[in-house]
């Protein structure tokens, strides 16, 4: 029996579950009837320290306890307990109209009988949560003078979440008559009560991020492999009534992402085609050469989970956080140890970057909470892309090698652990119908030194020429 059978039955999805910063609570939030609904875990400590809240929270933060009957023998009976607690009263909270309302959080009472007692309230944290956000307008998420629309967060059916970082789940919304589906983006009450804690700085730097990313793509050139700006937000209402903009909505691709495709081919036993991965291949060279060539800026975070497959079968870039580069792709000289400067070699002639270790004292521009590693804490591609430019640039050629490789062997579902870019093995074992020279220019992109490496012009032409001649 799975861990959330008991709330599948009903028709409603388990998402997710987290713990507080102070190891007192345990959230957990479930999909049903379009809405997402959080509830909270917290425990007794003067009292029913066998509560089911206080088990749940005592197993799931890993305290001491005097007693095993004060926690769960291990993380999966408390997960099926929590849903199964979830599901019991289920039918009973969405009977409730102000369930839904937002920053509403329905609270799982300790009692002294097996029976499950919750109230739904209104969680104090949702005013912090909105007073992140109140200062931003319209004008800071879509391109100047354009009036977008915007949509009411009650307006808006949830169906699924999506993975990768942040806020991003499938939505619809209903106009005119006509259903469409879309990609919410932003930050949900849930995406903040996950990252909060009491200075609140991981959930300011996402909040200003969300902001950041969604003016760089609303004033980006366009072009036909970059996702196109949101033309709806989403908003919801204080106690007065006022609008507060929480997200946005982009267009949704049902092919998925590259990473699907590679897993889904794999799972059939099959090869994509040559003529696809070379297509492919350079459609994510034209995308990152407007990136730096048209839009004059970086994407920091390239891997095959953010190239969507448009409806035409066309990648799409997607994801513009700029706030975090996989350690999948990461360029080893971009892991915040290093510093750059590009010499001339010749007077008027070709420049090489010239890389020194950095020694002295320590430094951060990531926020605390960010991670252990060294890119975490340092991040480099903002200043690189104002000194260094074409650091920048060999960088993410570094990153396309490694997403094309992925691509190419046919390997995208194997890196859920890496934690450091050297944690990556590049082989190609098992892949001798691939052309020489498709292995050659992408193992050119992953040298250690970025001198090495071709630059955008010379790989975009390289797979033009390559996807030309399967046609």
């Amino acid at each position: 029996m799975g861990e959330g059978q008991a709330l599948e039955a009903l028709g409603v999805t388990p998402d997710s579950i987290w713990g507080d910063e102070d190891e007192t609570i345990v959230y957990a939030q479930v999909l049903g009837q379009g809405k997402a609904m959080i509830f909270r875990f917290q425990r007794s400590h003067d009292s029913l320290p066998q509560s089911l809240p206080s088990r749940i929270v005592c197993c799931y933060h890993d305290l001491e306890v005097p007693d095993g009957a004060f926690t769960f023998q291990n993380r999966s009976s408390m997960r099926s307990a929590l849903w199964s607690a979830i599901a019991m009263i289920w039918p009973h909270c969405i009977m409730d109209p102000a369930i839904v309302d937002p920053g509403v959080v329905v609270d799982i009472i300790p009692g002294e009988t097996q029976e499950i007692v919750w109230r739904a309230y209104q969680e104090p944290l949702f005013k912090q949560y909105l007073a992140l956000l109140r200062d931003i307008e319209p004008s800071d998420l879509v391109a100047q003078g354009h009036s977008p629309r915007i949509l009411d967060i009650s307006e808006i059916v949830l169906l699924e979440a999506l993975g990768g970082r942040g806020c991003s789940k499938r939505v619809q919304f209903e106009d005119a008559g006509k259903v469409s589906t879309f990609v919410f983006k932003g930050i949900d009450f849930q995406t903040y009560l996950q990252l909060h804690d009491d200075d609140d700085e991981l959930t300011r730097t996402m909040v200003d991020v969300w902001r950041r990313s969604s003016k760089l793509i609303a004033n980006m050139p366009r072009h036909p492999n970059i996702q196109s700006p949101p033309l709806n937000l989403v908003s919801v209402r204080d106690s007065n009534q006022n609008t507060v903009l929480v997200g946005h909505l982009s267009t949704y691709f049902a092919g998925g992402d590259l990473r699907n495709a590679i897993e889904a081919a794999n799972a059939r036993e099959s090869h994509i085609s040559l003529q696809q991965k070379a297509k492919w291949c350079h459609q994510m060279c034209l995308a990152i050469t407007h990136t730096h060539r048209v839009a004059h800026t970086f994407h920091m975070d390239i891997k095959p989970g953010n190239f969507i497959i448009g409806d035409q079968g066309n990648l799409i870039l997607i994801d513009w956080e700029q706030s975090g580069a996989p350690a999948t792709t990461l360029a080893p000289e971009a892991d915040g140890t290093w510093d750059v400067e590009e010499q001339n070699i010749k007077e008027n002639g070709p420049t090489r970057l010239a890389y020194t270790k950095y020694t002295g004292p320590e430094r951060r521009k990531m926020p605390e909470g960010s991670g252990q590693e060294t890119f975490n804490v340092w991040n480099v591609f903002p200043e690189w892309q104002v000194s260094c430019p074409k650091a920048i640039e060999l960088a993410e050629v570094f990153a396309l090698g490694r997403t094309m490789w992925m691509l190419l062997s046919q390997i995208a579902n194997d890196f859920d652990e890496v934690e450091h870019p050297d944690d990556v093995q590049v082989t190609w074992t098992g892949n001798n119908n691939l052309p020489s020279q498709w292995v050659q220019i992408v193992e050119n992109c992953m040298k250690v030194d970025p001198n090495d490496r071709p630059l955008l012009e010379n790989l975009t032409e390289f797979w033009k020429g390559e996807a030309y001649s399967l046609r």
